[in-house]
């Protein structure tokens, strides 16, 4: 279809219209006082002209009822000389209006569109920036891209590239897979921009008491998909692994549940996949013990490597295909009693040796992310705050793409303010399965519910946060309110002003109200902070806050899977 020219705008001088009615006038009478007449006595609009005259007075004669003719140009409608071509109440031939709006154009009716403006069908559009009609009527853009000077331009967001046209996010596109047009074969997933071919994924768990299950009663005692755990169970040690059986919890002595069971299960539950890999977890962590007790080079981090090397082999016996796809960590509170300001770093290393390791171990070429959870529980130890969540999350943000803040612990049930029960374990590995799916099976890097931009103006503070899962909920019953919602302020002053209020502005951001505007110097927000020391942890007591996101993921056991927003402690702007 060639491309609609734009309506030129035709006008015809009214000295034209003067020029065919004298023209038109009988000779008898006066001429001057005819043609006087003529001018004044115009009643007729567009190309048409009232041909009537008289003479002196308009007296003489009497009067015609038609024209005694009509030049070449025009078309005699009734007493009229119209020109059809361009009046819009006589279009194409006598007395065919044109519909409310629309002109006449070489006889047809037609929009009125304006300068640089071009008819496709019923609609104006002007195709040099019209997606829909980009430099010709049915010339549509692809979606996501924008019409300039008549020719389609795809402008991608960050993280994706123009791939036939259209924009694809190669760390996890499984048609365009690491490169354009580089498509996974069917059934296997594209993250870190490669495709994964496994039928087992083994998720490794360390930390300290927490990543065994003290305390915790076993609630999980059956195994509903294929999941899978070592001959010598959960907490496997690093000898005698020679065989995979399904993976249940065990009971032995004070240590029960792990977050193992409701973290595969839900990530097999909520796989969409016919036939997604089973997962087989195996924990090697340490109670009590701090950072460089269970880092590289100590028996539990060798046990650790022992369980990936005989992951492979079972699997390599039965021609399963086996990756290491993460670490788990529950850790932080020896490291808070020790005082380690170097925990950032510690995490950071502890990640990279867990990759390279594993790598070396297994020949595989996925990478290894490491998912952690905030330590909450610092006032049982008689502390009021902590570096320990901050650094969790500052490690976190150095790395985004290799470690995730699964998110706080203050909401789940303790069984004695530093360890929780039965249910509290689960109901966690039920929040690593979220951050597993999303990093791991939609490729997509996680964040938790955490502040990306703190703004001052007066005394109201603004705190726009990253939600997972919008809207923002300020919720006082399933966490008992600290008082402003765990919200605080702090300065350099001595005496910095208090928070009078806290509100939601929209799904995404809240305002901090302080008694009076801040005068200190190192203005700072914080959320989950400070708590009262010896208090234990939890969601009445200890360090916590009310701000959560509305995730509706469902879970295996009844248990809410919104995201709670970190501790944290950020500058004012």
């Amino acid at each position: 279809m060639p491309r609609p020219v734009p309506q030129a705008r035709f006008k015809r001088a009214r000295a034209l219209v003067t020029v065919v009615a004298l023209a038109l006038a009988p000779a008898c009478g006066d001429a001057t006082a005819d043609a006087t007449s003529e001018a004044s006595g115009e009643a007729s609009t567009g190309a048409a002209t009232d041909a009537t005259t008289g003479g002196p007075g308009g007296s003489t004669g009497g009067s015609t009822s038609a024209p005694a003719g009509c030049p070449d140009t025009l078309d005699q409608c009734g007493s009229q000389c119209v020109d059809v071509d361009h009046d819009p109440g006589h279009c194409g031939g006598c007395f065919s209006p044109c519909p409310a709006g629309q002109v006449c154009q070489l006889g047809v009716c037609d929009l009125a569109c304006g300068l640089q403006q071009s008819v496709c069908g019923d609609r104006c559009v002007d195709l040099d920036v019209d997606p829909l009609h980009c430099g010709d009527c049915d010339a549509p853009c692809p979606p996501g891209a924008a019409c300039e000077d008549g020719a389609c331009v795809v402008e991608c967001p960050d993280g994706h590239v123009l791939c036939d046209g259209a924009c694809a996010q190669l760390a996890s596109d499984e048609a365009s897979c690491g490169a354009c047009g580089q498509a996974c074969p069917d059934g296997q997933l594209c993250v870190y921009a490669q495709c994964v071919d496994t039928t087992i994924d083994h998720v490794l768990i360390s930390g300290q008491s927490l990543s065994e299950g003290y305390g915790a009663q076993v609630v999980s005692v059956a195994q509903p998909y294929e999941n899978l755990s070592f001959n010598t169970g959960v907490r496997a040690g690093g000898v005698n692994l020679t065989g995979l059986i399904p993976l249940v919890e065990t009971q032995a002595g004070a240590l029960g549940e792990t977050i193992a069971s409701g973290m595969a299960n839900l990530v097999r539950e909520l796989s969409e996949a016919p036939t997604p890999p089973r997962l087989l977890v195996s924990a090697h962590g340490v109670s009590g013990q701090p950072y460089a007790v269970i880092k590289k080079g100590t028996p539990a981090y060798q046990n650790g490597m022992a369980q990936v090397a005989a992951g492979a082999e079972i699997a390599a016996l039965f021609d399963e295909r086996h990756a290491v796809r993460a670490v788990a960590i529950i850790h932080g509170e020896s490291d808070h009693l020790g005082g380690n300001q170097d925990y950032v770093a510690n995490l950071l290393e502890w990640q990279a040796d867990y990759e390279a390791d594993v790598q070396a171990i297994t020949g595989q070429p996925y990478p290894v992310p490491m998912m952690l959870c905030q330590m909450s529980s610092w006032t049982q130890y008689g502390g009021a705050s902590s570096t320990i969540p901050l650094q969790q999350l500052a490690a976190a943000r150095a790395r985004p793409d290799r470690i995730f803040v699964v998110g706080p612990k203050y909401f789940l049930p303790y069984v004695d303010g530093v360890h929780l029960t039965g249910d509290g374990e689960r109901w966690l590995g039920e929040h690593y399965a979220k951050v597993y799916r999303a990093a791991l099976i939609d490729g997509s890097p996680w964040r938790p519910l955490e502040p990306v931009e703190v703004t001052r103006a007066g005394a109201e503070i603004t705190v726009r946060f990253h939600v997972p899962a919008p809207p923002l909920v300020l919720d006082a019953e399933l966490v008992a309110d600290p008082g402003a919602y765990g919200f605080e302020y702090h300065d350099d002053s001595g005496a910095p002003p208090g928070v009078v209020s806290v509100e939601l502005l929209d799904e995404t951001s809240v305002r901090v109200t302080l008694s009076a505007a801040p005068v200190g110097l190192n203005k700072r927000v914080r959320y989950a902070f400070t708590g009262a020391p010896g208090q234990p942890a939890g969601p009445q007591t200890g360090a916590r806050g009310n701000l959560r996101d509305s995730d509706a993921t469902p879970s295996r056991h009844g248990y809410p899977l919104y995201n709670w927003a970190v501790h944290f402690d950020e500058p004012v702007e």
